[in-house]
């Protein structure tokens, strides 16, 4: 459980709305492209409706300080059951990585590796009192692309399980390309956190509005997004 957790949720009832007709995606969707069971395709791309309004004003700002640059959406609402299916994913991959043939039932037996998954990918409690921020319609994973349609280097892929997805990870890197990422991080972090997000301490591509994440970074007493 996260620190997050223990803040209560009063969901304001928003509801949620499809988003790509508004910004850029990565298409198709990293996630249903691995087989992620989304039982309706037409809600891949969705989050709640304040949401959507903050990103378009996070968009626009990004234009005003860079024209050659837009948001790119990597992942929006993710209803439970993908959310399991990419935890498992997730855990399974550590598992590979060390040679482990590992059952489900075994799982609890490596702790230090099942926390680390959950550093990245929030464990999916079917609980409502917790959430995982994507199953609100209030988080999402983006990054910035160019008009070129090429992807900006932000010094490590969306997902990746290490140090480097810190957002500050690169804050005193004194090599030209780390300085440069620590720039461009900050650059998606200010368009963002100016429109009413906040970040994910682990990940640079994470933010949101409205969950418990986004409360509990605010000393807001509620959060306003539940599950949906």
């Amino acid at each position: 459980m996260k620190p997050w957790n223990q803040i209560p949720i009063i969901d304001n009832t928003e509801q949620l709305i499809s988003i790509d007709k508004y910004f850029k995606i990565i298409n198709p969707h990293p996630y249903y492209k691995l087989g992620a069971p989304y039982k309706d395709k037409n809600k891949i791309w969705c989050l709640r409706e304040g949401v959507v309004d903050k990103l378009i004003n996070a968009n626009r700002l990004l234009k005003t300080i860079n024209n050659n640059y837009s948001l790119i959406i990597y992942d929006a609402w993710r209803p439970i059951e993908v959310q399991s299916f990419m935890f498992n994913h997730a855990l399974q991959n550590e598992f590979n990585s060390k040679g482990l043939n590992i059952s489900t039932d075994e799982i609890n037996n490596y702790p230090e590796l099942l926390k680390k998954v959950e550093k990245f990918w929030a464990y999916p409690d079917t609980n409502k009192k917790y959430p995982p921020p994507h199953s609100t319609g209030g988080a999402i994973d983006l990054t910035i692309i160019d008009n070129s349609g090429d992807l900006i280097d932000m010094g490590c892929e969306i997902d990746n399980m290490d140090g480097k997805s810190a957002p500050d990870f690169y804050k005193n890197s004194a090599s030209k390309d780390g300085v440069l990422w620590n720039i461009r991080r900050n650059l998606l972090k200010r368009v963002m956190c100016d429109s009413g997000f906040s970040q994910h301490p682990n990940e640079w591509w994470h933010f949101s509005y409205g969950d418990q994440l986004w409360a509990w970074k605010n000393d807001y007493k509620k959060a306003i997004y539940g599950r949906i």
